[in-house]
């Protein structure tokens, strides 16, 4: 996996680090199909590279590979937002490219690193166990809490005595009704004058029935070793966990033991031989030193006839000097560092004067380039250079050893140790050195002078120059002696941090739109698929929450609003979030919050909780249910009560107060946006993703699986593909509902003699309320009135403008 991830690697860096060279395209579709070849390749190999980073037990490679892999998972984030400028659209079909580089469209899918929960297994498991201790002492207050009233006694024997009178009376009609059957049969008997059927004719029907049993056991059996023999079913005894898979999982077990052990190792190695670098070659680095420096105070002395001056720390102290240079070129080059630290003040005024004129120069320089050169191009990457070395890097170190002999266990190399250490106790003893060296050429220069008999006054230290600015805004601590548990606790006793569900994003289940790109070429706007959304989902929450490093160069992104028609499975998605990264879940939404803080300053001090506890805690979800209700155009009379407009000014003040490297996320989820201030919505949620009900495929495969979930089993008298058809324009929680109530516990018991049938299900889904035609065009056009969809209703506009002057100058010319 390794080798294939390198070899692409290089193809791709060789590709895009000359990125001066790169031409502009003037063609977008031509742009479109570069940029999704090179997200798909980027795909490949963040999943080779995840697997190896998993699966490798090297102590010293592992940080490598993570390196890697994270620059290649900010990579993808970056050609996402291209193709998000380039199609002015949050979903991408490229059924094309893939069909062009030999992948299926479960290749497509973006990594969720494991490493988010294995590395901080320790940490969840204790805030579990906390989150569990602190519900579990809430919960029997809350069920003691609702107390009702004590019963009469006479009431009470009341009921009593006419549920007994109703149980004898239906078991009395039983009896009757028993009595009248058989007598009802001794008359017909009677009248027939039929006789009692002899034993031959008893005994031909018992055979029959017994025959015909055997013959159904037989044909079955024959049916299943048909299937097993053209490779369609396994075989019985192969149906449960195979061997093969119990030792893969015993596997992965103990590699995961291997890989803390080597770990442990790994870490105390560092320690042990930094300690034993410093203590053997310390001094004799010491010595060398200053025996360097020394003899540079000498020679500049004799060069220049005084002393020089020592290099401050802020520059880089003596290592400054040892660039292979001589002491005429070192002395310059303090000389016009100090001289630039001058002057930066002076220039300051000067160039506040001057701004409002560049600013024009530089629009203008940026307006000839444009028509110099028109055109796509990529916008340069904060990624590249970190992939590039991380490649380098482990490139430089591991690919010319054959670790089979050497290293065959894939221990920690104690020589790449010593050699890191070396450099770490020459920094650390240079610093030193470079303390004693200046109180010496100070001494030094004392000296000579007393000689000489001019006495210098000691030179002050130079301060460093400050940057004079604008204080950057910091939220005011409002619980500065209160410790980061009690707010946790007090936030979970609110009820505002909740315990997620376990929920897998591949729970989300579903197809890929098979026709994307064909509808897309005939102007038509395809349904996005489940497997588009999860894409998004992965991309602009998972990734960014789970690594520090991609959040911090990433494009940034605070908040993302799930808004679709109710059942489509937007709170399962947060859950999901939640679940891959181990984040902590905080409910804002308008219901959970109404009662709770309340006036002015209680809002401003749960919000204040909750963004405190959040950044102390990262990664956090905050979650906003309902999220229409927060900026509602009109608040409904029986919604005033609650107060749903709360949070409209102090949740995007909060919002802004976050850093760019905070892993903090503000998820929202709406049914009917609509219903809100479309300026406020959209300002407060960088991010808006359209979820709309499932199409054919993935009602296909959303019926298999939920029916396989709750113990059904698939048939050939079952239809799938017809219960597909029949349940279009309903959500996922319309089918979850259906199966539940179809698969009850009296009718799996009786699956072995009667199997199930499409029409059990029809039962169920006719019940539900089905996602009306009226609903989505309403979602529609509320979502052409976002940024986005205001950017691409602009542009065909300007598509349809661009093309009436050359059919209306053809027909004049006819």
């Amino acid at each position: 996996m390794w080798l294939e991830a390198r070899l692409a690697l290089e193809e791709l860096l060789a590709q895009e680090l000359p990125a001066e060279a790169r031409r502009p395209e003037r063609n977008a579709a031509l742009f479109f199909h570069g940029l999704a070849t090179l997200f798909l390749r980027y795909v490949q190999i963040a999943r080779r590279l995840e697997a190896c980073h998993d699966q490798g037990v090297q102590p010293q490679k592992r940080p490598v590979l993570r390196r890697l892999l994270d620059g290649v998972l900010g990579r993808l984030l970056e050609l996402k937002e291209e193709l998000v400028q380039l199609q002015l659209s949050e979903y991408h079909y490229m059924d094309h490219v893939l069909q062009e580089l030999h992948l299926s469209p479960a290749d497509m899918e973006v990594p969720i690193p494991r490493y988010f929960l294995s590395e901080r297994a320790k940490v969840l498991q204790e805030r579990q166990e906390l989150l569990t201790r602190i519900l579990a002492r809430v919960a029997p207050s809350k069920a003691a809490a609702p107390a009702r009233p004590s019963m009469p006694r006479e009431e009470a024997v009341r009921l009593i005595q006419a549920a007994e009178r109703m149980r004898q009376g239906r078991l009395r009609a039983r009896f009757m009704w028993e009595i009248r059957r058989d007598e009802e049969r001794e008359r017909r008997a009677r009248e027939s004058g039929l006789q009692e059927p002899d034993r031959q004719q008893a005994a031909v029907c018992i055979q029959k029935v017994w025959k015909g049993c055997v013959q159904r056991r037989l044909t079955q059996l024959a049916r299943q070793q048909e299937m097993t023999f053209v490779g369609m079913a396994l075989e019985p005894e192969l149906a449960g966990a195979s061997p093969a898979i119990i030792r893969a999982q015993l596997g992965e077990e103990f590699r995961r033991m291997r890989q803390a052990d080597y770990e442990a190792e790994y870490q105390h190695a560092l320690d042990s031989i930094r300690d034993a670098v410093y203590e053997v070659e310390g001094p004799s680095m010491r010595e060398e030193l200053k025996q360097q420096l020394r003899q540079w105070f000498i020679e500049c002395r004799d060069l220049t006839g005084r002393f020089p001056d020592f290099p401050e720390a802020e520059i880089g102290g003596s290592s400054v000097l040892f660039a292979q240079k001589s002491p005429e070129e070192v002395k310059a080059e303090l000389d016009l560092a100090e001289v630039k630290v001058e002057k930066k003040d002076k220039k300051k005024d000067k160039e506040k004067g001057k701004e409002a004129p560049k600013e024009e120069e530089e629009k203008k320089g940026k307006e000839k380039k444009s028509e110099e050169e028109e055109g796509l191009k990529l916008s340069p990457s904060k990624f590249l250079t970190a992939i590039n070395q991380g490649f380098q890097e482990y490139t430089a170190l591991w690919s010319n050893q054959d670790e089979e002999v050497v290293n065959f266990e894939q221990r920690y190399e104690a020589e790449l140790i010593r050699s890191q250490k070396q450099k770490e106790v020459a920094a650390e003893i240079r610093l030193q050195v470079d303390e004693l060296m200046r109180e010496e050429l100070q001494n030094l220069r004392l000296a000579v002078d007393l000689e000489g008999g001019k006495a210098e006054k000691p030179a002050k230290p130079k301060r460093s120059a400050k940057k004079k600015g604008k204080k950057s805004k910091k939220e005011k601590d409002l619980t500065p002696e209160r410790t980061i548990d009690s707010l946790y606790e007090e936030l979970v006793l609110h009820g505002i941090i909740q315990k997620p569900p376990k929920v897998q994003l591949s729970d989300y289940s579903g197809d890929f739109c098979y026709l994307g790109t064909a509808l897309r070429q005939a102007e038509i706007e395809p349904i996005p698929s489940t497997l588009d959304v999860r894409q998004n989902i992965a991309l602009y929450a998972i990734l960014r929450l789970g690594s520090q490093a991609v959040q911090d160069l990433a494009p940034p992104l605070k908040s993302i609003l799930l808004a679709g028609p109710p059942g489509t499975g937007k709170k399962m998605l947060v859950h999901a979030v939640c679940t891959e990264t181990g984040a902590n879940l905080f409910d804002l939404s308008p219901d959970n919050v109404a009662g709770k803080y309340p006036g002015k300053s209680g809002l401003q001090m749960l919000v204040h909780l909750v963004f405190k506890v959040a950044r102390a805690l990262q990664p956090s979800v905050i979650w906003v249910g309902n999220a229409e209700k927060t900026f509602y155009k009109k608040v409904p009379k029986e919604e005033k009560e609650l107060d749903p407009k709360r949070l409209k000014k102090d949740l995007p003040k909060a919002l802004n107060l976050l850093a760019a490297g905070d892993r903090v996320l503000l998820l929202g989820t709406s049914s009917r946006p609509y219903l809100a201030d479309v300026k406020a919505l959209c300002k407060a949620y960088e991010r808006i993703l359209l979820i709309p009900r499932p199409d054919y495929a993935s009602r296909y495969v959303t019926w298999q699986r939920l029916i396989q979930k709750h113990g059904g089993v698939l048939t050939g008298s079952l239809d799938i593909s017809a219960l597909a058809k029949v349940s279009d324009g309903y959500s996922q929680g319309s089918l979850l509902r259906a199966v539940k109530a179809a698969l009850s516990e009296r009718r799996l018991l009786q699956l072995p003699k009667r199997p199930l049938v499409a029409g059990e299900f029809l039962q169920m889904l006719a019940r539900a309320e089905p996602i009306y035609p009226e609903e989505e065009e309403m979602l529609q056009d509320w979502y052409t009135k976002t940024p986005l969809g205001m950017k691409k209703l602009e542009a065909e506009e300007e598509k349809r403008k661009a093309a009436e002057p050359k059919g209306k100058d053809k027909k004049k010319k006819k």
